[in-house]
């Protein structure tokens, strides 16, 4: 029975951690590759999805791409319809955007934290 339980922890402990390390590493690959512009906010929280606002920018050649950004999931201070803020997009796909503020650093974190800990623990408790 106990080996069965620390081999679901080890398990959940590697999906939280992969799902950490690799939205920290889409962000840090935004912000060293990524083109780096300013948007615009166009549109504030729906009704739908409180907290999620629209931003717009412009590429360079001249299209200009729009970005919707869901709700934060910690609290942070609610982008305003026309406010500028700064965003990061990938060249090669410009519909991945990071957005300044926005990009989930600490929520990231305690992922691959609690990830690692989950493994440690379903480690420890299947070989014991």
């Amino acid at each position: 029975m106990l080996i069965g339980f620390g081999i679901w922890c080890a398990i959940a402990g590697c999906v939280a951690l992969l799902a950490g390390v690799t939205s920290r590493r889409r962000a840090g690959r935004l912000r060293r590759h990524g083109v780096a512009t300013w948007a615009t906010v166009i549109a504030a929280a729906r009704d739908g999805d409180p907290g999620a606002t629209t931003v717009q920018y412009s590429l360079p050649d001249g299209r200009v791409a729009e970005h919707r950004c869901p709700a934060a999931i910690r609290p942070v201070r609610a982008l305003l319809p026309g406010e500028r803020v700064q965003v990061w997009y990938d060249p090669a796909d410009p519909r991945e955007v990071l957005v300044s503020g926005r990009d989930g650093r600490c929520g990231d974190s305690a992922f691959a934290v609690a990830g690692v800990l989950l493994v440690l623990a379903g480690v420890w408790i299947a070989g014991h």
